[in-house]
């Protein structure tokens, strides 16, 4: 009977825990993170005392987790994927947003500034229409101003939120170690019984961590859990932490950077491209920044030509014009690591060359060497570096002076604080430059088609040319003077006198055009005509692409990248989704399948309980008998 016994009140435990366990799953249905638990049931050895091996009744050999960690590794990576997109999609679209404005927006201040020089040509001697001129240029100038300073607040709200990504990753790596602890000691004291309450709260921070940045994991033999970020950096191991922080830039002392507590002030911002954090850096890299150097490089264009453009015109004093704008330089900035005493100063020498890139000069040993910061392409040097032989490169000329150390580095920014610092410099209307300087006229017996207009002067110089003849050869081809070696028209234009001149039509070989000083003309138009055509002549591109083509080639692509990070966000939330599914549909409490199971749980405790009262009752009987009190 005491086998009996033993195996009934074994099955009671058994089911009794079994009840309990179904009963806690029901309970937590909905608690988030909560990973479903079922009872491991296992025979008991057998009795062989009577000389038959009969069973001896039910262990319960331990309480395991419904979990798939392949699941759950495809759930976090998705997550950081969607994290970073949708953080790099806030930005994107924000950006979007600020340059792709039409109504009051760069397009149309720079179109009302160009109209303006088409209302001055109308009527060059009008003070009303230079006054509005004056009013159109000073809206460019906002409007440059404006999107810089939107631009520039969204660099410093990713700052903000890189604190706080910071700040979170520290907590929950926190909470991780200190599960770690809990489930090592937990396991060791439970007799090798996992806590799969704190398993699952583990397993949550893990989660949640991977919605911040990117993590791979392992685990140990005693079920501590390591976690890795970037290309390998520890965050926990076991119950050890390594906590991030955050560090300026060594360049720009307003951008922050990432790193560690065991890293100094050295960024592992490069190792981090998931999750949020990783999508606002890459915001900043891959958007914000570049949408900031882009808009410079536009106004440092718009500036030079139209300062170029107004100096080669005269005006109402009969003298050359004075700038109409005034722009920042390049920026170049010694690396806080430097330990020579080098300083350079950085110019632009050609806009046609310039671009929306930033450049890292850097001496190694004995030379020094251009990266482009952004493509991490090497750029040929020319020149020495001196003020008698300076460095040129990318429409650049770079000057330095002082004792470089091994190491150092220097990062160009060459349009970086061009828009934030565009301003209108000219105040009178009298200063516009309305009549052109020189004054162009074909031989009566040009047989071809060719005209001479837009003159200027790319070099700044300040007085007319004396009067010149350009004598073509060919439709390609001309003389200055009618002397001197035969030159090739290039970009569509001619020189003469460090002057240029746009050919517009086929000239004729034969043809000739003769350009004179034309002091005293005030009244002339033929500058403000060359001004309001600029919208539509080549400046950036080596000469290929106008102010108002680059304009709208920045619409477009800040358009269409925010439109790709739109249609990557929303598939990767399908993904995430879909995995987050997948998960649930290992981890999750079924409610129908736990009421089956506490039914089951039920009738198999009831069996139990009535097989020991049959055992009961048969011990009972025996022992009545026994004593010869059995009826």
């Amino acid at each position: 009977m005491s086998n009996l016994f033993d195996i009934s009140i074994s099955a009671l435990q058994a089911f009794q825990t079994a009840i309990s366990v179904t009963g806690n799953n029901i309970a937590n249905a909905n608690t988030p993170g909560y990973a479903a638990e079922s009872v491991s049931l296992t025979a008991a050895p057998p009795q062989s005392n009577t000389g038959l091996p009969i069973g001896d009744g039910v262990n319960v050999s331990g309480i395991t987790r419904a979990v798939s960690q392949l699941n759950n590794n495809q759930l976090n990576n998705s997550q950081a994927t969607l994290g970073q997109l949708n953080s790099l999609q806030t930005y994107t679209n924000q950006v979007d947003n600020i340059i792709g404005t039409t109504a009051g927006g760069l397009t149309t201040a720079l179109q009302g500034y160009y109209n303006g020089w088409s209302t001055v040509a109308n009527d060059p001697t009008s003070t009303a229409s230079r006054q509005a001129l004056i009013g159109q240029a000073q809206g460019v100038a906002s409007s440059f101003q404006n999107t810089n300073s939107q631009l520039q607040a969204l660099n410093t709200g990713i700052n903000q939120s890189i604190t706080s990504d910071v700040a979170q990753i520290n907590s929950l790596s926190s909470s991780i170690a200190s599960l770690n602890q809990q489930i090592v000691t937990g396991t060791a004291e439970g007799g090798g019984q996992v806590p799969n309450e704190l398993v699952d709260q583990r397993d949550t921070a893990l989660s949640n961590l991977s919605k911040l940045v990117g993590v791979t994991t392992s685990t140990d033999s005693n079920g501590g859990l390591n976690v890795f970020v970037g290309s390998g950096q520890p965050l926990v191991l076991q119950n050890n932490v390594t906590t991030l922080t955050t560090v300026a830039n060594q360049f720009d002392a307003s951008q922050l950077e990432v790193s560690t507590s065991t890293n100094g002030n050295n960024s592992i911002s490069s190792q981090i491209t998931s999750g949020d954090l990783g999508g606002l850096l890459a915001a900043r890299t891959q958007v914000v920044d570049p949408a900031i150097n882009q808009v410079g490089q536009i106004a440092t264009a718009f500036s030079q030509s139209a300062n170029t453009q107004q100096n080669s015109g005269l005006d109402q004093s009969g003298v050359p014009g004075a700038n109409f704008f005034s722009v920042g330089a390049p920026q170049v900035v010694a690396s806080s690591n430097n330990t020579g005493g080098v300083t350079a100063t950085v110019g632009v020498t050609n806009v046609g060359a310039l671009t929306a890139d930033n450049y890292v000069l850097a001496y190694k040993g004995t030379t020094y060497s251009l990266t482009d910061a952004t493509t991490g392409a090497a750029v040929p040097l020319n020149g020495s570096g001196t003020a008698g032989s300076p460095f040129t490169a990318a429409g650049l000329s770079v000057v330095l002076s002082g004792t470089p150390a091994s190491g150092d580095q220097f990062l160009i920014q060459p349009t970086a604080q061009a828009a934030g610092s565009f301003a209108v410099t000219l105040t009178s209307p009298s200063q516009i430059a309305a009549a052109g300087a020189v004054q162009v006229s074909a031989a009566a017996a040009n047989t071809g088609s060719g005209t001479l207009g837009n003159v200027s002067n790319p070099t700044g110089q300040t007085t007319a040319p004396p009067t010149t003849t350009i004598n073509f050869t060919s439709p390609t081809q001309y003389q200055v003077n009618g002397t001197g070696p035969v030159l090739t028209v290039v970009g569509g234009a001619v020189n003469f006198s460090n002057w240029t001149a746009q050919v517009g039509g086929t000239p004729a070989a034969g043809d000739v055009f003769t350009l004179q000083n034309n002091a005293g003309a005030t009244g002339d138009n033929t500058n403000a005509l060359a001004s309001a055509n600029q919208q539509t002549q080549g400046v950036l591109s080596n000469g290929t692409t106008s102010i108002n083509g680059a304009t709208s080639a920045l619409v477009t692509a800040i358009g269409s990248q925010a439109q790709q990070v739109n249609t990557a966000q929303t598939a990767q939330t399908a993904v995430n989704t879909q995995a987050a599914a997948q998960v649930q549909s290992v981890s999750g409490v079924n409610l129908d399948e736990e009421a089956a199971n506490l039914l089951k749980w039920q009738q198999a405790y009831q069996a139990s309980a009535q097989a020991l009262a049959i055992g009961n009752a048969l011990f009972t009987t025996l022992m009545d008998a026994v004593n010869g009190t059995a009826s």
